[in-house]
């Protein structure tokens, strides 16, 4: 605004009253400052212009600036994690959160979209979506965007993921720590694609890099088969056995069936921990992948980057091992 005043040769309060057409101005005067302006390609902020319309108000603001977390169905044990992280983050930042859960039959796109711009809400944050690659439409131009996890396929997003790579690096070197060769990854289908593979991809690095791990190839099944589980697990003869959520509770019910206990006779370990649960493994920091991720929002927000970014960029998220009784000790 000062640089237009100045090549206007007046004064910067006059260019202000121009952009918003203040009768104080003559017509004519408005109009030769706002052509002058857009030649001189000049963007008013959207925030400080909504702070300075409070400021003037007569009457207290009744809202806040809200960012949307969006949701497809149901929200999950990590991703009540992520939503509380979110909303920690967003009123640090001086902005309200709040929930919109996509379903067919009742908050579809097309409305989520309609009340998301009535509302004037600009900042997104999708949550981890069920399936591995999954994708729906928004008017994409008019938010600033920022993605939970791998899941969310198409717009290529800004995106806050957890370090699976360095996970399974990190249960792998614990094995090692213990003099554990015969480890054995299973997975289900739809975590392991929900990840691009990476779980998968640190264990055989890991096989070939020292050749210190038997080369056990990973069992990744659709659900749990159990007679398929039971021949892989006797043709190789795993020590441990490395597996998520999906097929946890179905592995350690498996051991109990044959009185083989976890962390003695067989090693059982999670590449998602969950709290109080007593299972080895790798905590993920869900509370801070939701922090990140709307952290980035307000940064968008702040810059006025809406839109679908030319170049995606990737935050990798660390989790911390978890020394549960599913492994002997070091």
């Amino acid at each position: 605004m000062q640089d237009v005043a100045r090549a206007a040769g007046v004064h910067q309060t006059t260019v202000s009253r121009a952009l918003r057409n203040d009768p104080r101005l003559p017509a004519e005067t408005c109009r030769r400052l706002q052509r002058l302006a857009e030649k001189m390609g000049y963007r008013p902020h959207p925030l400080v212009s909504a702070l300075i319309a409070q400021r003037r108000a007569r009457h207290p603001p009744r809202f806040e600036t809200t960012i949307a977390f969006v949701v497809r169905d149901v929200l999950g044990e990590s991703g009540e994690q992520h939503l509380a992280g979110a909303r920690s983050m967003a009123q640090r930042a001086g902005y309200g959160l709040e929930l919109f859960t996509l379903s067919v039959g009742d908050l579809t796109e097309q409305r989520l979209n309609s009340m998301l711009v009535a509302r004037n809400v600009r900042g997104l944050v999708i949550a981890s979506l069920p399936e591995a690659r999954g994708r729906f439409e928004l008017d994409w131009s008019r938010f600033c965007t920022a993605v939970i996890e791998y899941t969310f396929d198409s717009p290529a997003f800004d995106r806050v993921v957890h370090d699976s790579y360095g996970g399974m690096r990190t249960i792998l070197s614990e094995c090692r720590r213990r003099g554990l060769r015969r480890v054995g990854l299973t997975l289900a289908t739809v975590g392991h694609e929900r990840t691009e593979r990476l779980n998968g991809a640190a264990y055989w690095s890991e096989q070939k890099a020292e050749r210190f791990f038997a080369a056990i190839p990973p069992l990744i099944q659709p659900g749990w088969e159990a007679a398929r589980f039971t021949e892989w697990h006797r043709r190789h003869r795993p020590e441990v056995v490395v597996t998520s959520n999906a097929l946890l509770h179905s592995v350690l019910d498996w051991c109990a069936e044959r009185r083989l206990r976890p962390g003695r006779d067989i090693h059982v370990l999670n590449v998602n921990v969950m709290p109080g649960e007593g299972v080895s493994g790798v905590v993920q920091n869900h509370f801070a992948i939701g922090a990140t991720a709307t952290r980035l929002v307000t940064e968008k927000l702040s810059h006025n980057e809406s839109g679908i970014p030319l170049l995606r960029t990737t935050t990798l998220t660390p989790g911390t091992w978890f020394e549960g009784e599913t492994l002997r000790p070091a």
